[in-house]
């Protein structure tokens, strides 16, 4: 077992909770990106949150946006389960679900798609196919937006989240990717597209975000 359930597994529910949001704060500053993220989804959207794990950073998202409603998904057999209750009324969750199966299962089409820390853990191998799911709702949607967080590779708080997916998270398929290496693999994917970097990058580099639309 890798080392992260592992040690969630040890300390319980609560402590795990509680370690998972201090050791977070090492890679990421989550008010910094729901700021940001939220620079970037339509008013009155119905935000698709692919990859969702834990839903911890969909707190501060809903917290400044009122306004969201949130279909969050993973396949993993539980999804969003330290998502704050008082979201509750504004919160679908999806757990056992791919992204492909939501495409698939032909569910409401949303206004924004967040990709969260989620690109990198895809294998290279299996990106493209990954994303062409992201285009079928582009077809369906042409006015979606796909907004990207991930991590520029290159300094050492970068290096030291790739060593903590390696050897905590237990994904021996985690290959960093770059803003640019993202663009340029999105639109070779998806076709022309227009992008816009918001300011997560100046504000709590490495972390990055990038919102796409047609």
């Amino acid at each position: 077992m890798p080392l992260g359930p592992a040690i969630r597994r040890l300390v319980g529910v609560r402590w795990a909770r509680r370690l998972g949001r201090w050791y977070r704060t090492i890679f990421v500053d989550l008010t910094k990106e729901a700021a940001a993220l939220a620079s970037v989804i339509p008013h009155q959207a119905h935000l698709l949150d692919v990859g969702g794990g834990d839903g911890e950073p969909l707190n501060h998202l809903l917290a400044v946006r009122g306004d969201l409603r949130v279909t969050t998904l993973d396949p993993a057999p539980l999804v969003g389960q330290w998502i704050d209750g008082r979201f509750d009324d504004r919160v679908t969750r999806m757990p056992g679900t791919t992204l492909g199966d939501y495409v698939a299962a032909r569910r409401p089409d949303p206004d924004a798609v967040l990709i969260a820390d989620v690109m990198h853990h895809v294998p290279v191998s299996a990106r493209r196919a990954f994303l062409l799911s992201v285009g079928a709702l582009l077809e369906r949607a042409p006015r979606l937006r796909v907004i990207v967080k991930d991590v520029e590779p290159g300094s050492w708080r970068a290096l030291l989240g790739y060593w903590s997916d390696l050897y905590v998270t237990g994904d021996r398929n985690v290959s960093p990717i770059s803003r640019s290496s993202l663009v340029r693999l999105l639109e070779e994917v998806l076709g022309p597209l227009r992008h816009e970097h918001t300011n997560l990058f100046e504000t709590d580099r490495p972390n990055y975000a990038i919102a796409f639309y047609r």
